[in-house]
């Protein structure tokens, strides 16, 4: 992840740097998240004060500082960073090479060749994603002043024994053993999943939930689930995207929580749904939309 040129003569042009910066200073901004832990990302996306590494769209959705401060991500990492850390930095070498898929990570299936996802190609509308989260979002005002202390237990909707189950009776189900959907080169693992908070802020809602996971690399924003996983492709080790909206409407005018805008949360490891213990209500009462798994699988490449 790098500052493009083009980025770095937008923001020197729109006056976020005074014009007392230096050349030197603008070089090291420009490559510096090349040895970034997290390839930039501060914390972690379960954490209300995170901030994502990069954006991977072509498109911000805002001029506003708050997305000037996040570079893009283009895949030409070699001609973003400089010459003395090209060679030091994998990040740096021509772009991360892509890795060959781990043994636990291809999902048991019947036939060699997936079918395409209709969906996912573009993000969801912002109209929608307010539709979806419609039921969770109205009862906030109702369930903020009773928060729970301590541990919250989740009961999720039906049984998740394996990474490849849908685990949500509005989920869309998907059979490993049939042919597997795919999206690029990645095999879709389950698709808006939820369940029942026992507990907490959504104690008796239904609500999505997204991946916690030690394996977790680092997290992107994007307007399109195809950008999430062409970024991990550029990551070296990355194997694994949970995409969802990170709904907060006090605080959309922050990048991971804006209208329209996917989290990308990637892993090393292909992670199972019982992982999914994100539901948004830890810290503050944020809802978690459309949370979809994808794991990089041969049983999905051309």
């Amino acid at each position: 992840m790098f500052f493009s040129l083009q980025t770095i003569a937008l923001i020197a042009s729109s006056g976020l740097f005074a014009q007392s910066v230096s050349g030197a200073t603008i070089e090291e901004r420009a490559t510096s998240l090349c040895n970034q832990a997290n390839y930039g990302a501060k914390g972690y996306p379960w954490k209300s004060n995170s901030t994502p590494g990069s954006f991977c769209s072509k498109t911000k959705p805002s001029n506003s500082k708050a997305w000037a401060q996040i570079p893009f991500w283009d895949g030409g990492d070699h001609v973003r960073c400089s010459s003395a850390q090209r060679n030091n930095y994998n990040v740096c070498k021509g772009g991360n090479k892509k890795t060959s898929l781990p043994k636990n990570c291809n999902p048991p299936h019947k036939h060699s060749k997936g079918t395409t996802s209709p969906a996912g190609k573009t993000s969801t509308s912002a109209t929608n994603k307010a539709a979806v989260s419609s039921t969770a979002a109205s009862s906030v005002a109702d369930t903020t002043t009773t928060t729970t202390t301590g541990t919250t237990d989740f009961v999720p909707v039906s049984s998740t024994t394996t990474s490849v189950a849908a685990a949500s009776s509005t989920a869309a189900v998907v059979d490993p053993l049939f042919d597997p959907v795919c999206e690029l080169t990645y095999q879709v693992q389950y698709s808006n999943y939820t369940l029942f908070a026992a507990n907490g802020v959504w104690a008796g809602l239904t609500v999505g939930a997204a991946t916690q996971d030690a394996s977790y690399m680092t997290y992107t924003l994007a307007t399109s689930v195809d950008d999430c996983l062409a970024a991990c492709d550029q990551i070296e080790g990355c194997v694994f995207v949970n995409t969802y909206y990170d709904v907060n409407e006090e605080e959309n005018y922050l990048p991971k929580h804006a209208d329209g805008v996917l989290t990308c949360s990637m892993y090393s490891t292909c992670v199972g749904t019982e992982k999914n213990d994100n539901w948004g209500g830890q810290d503050d009462p944020n809802t978690i939309v459309d949370s979809n798994g994808y794991c990089k699988s041969g049983a999905c490449s051309s």
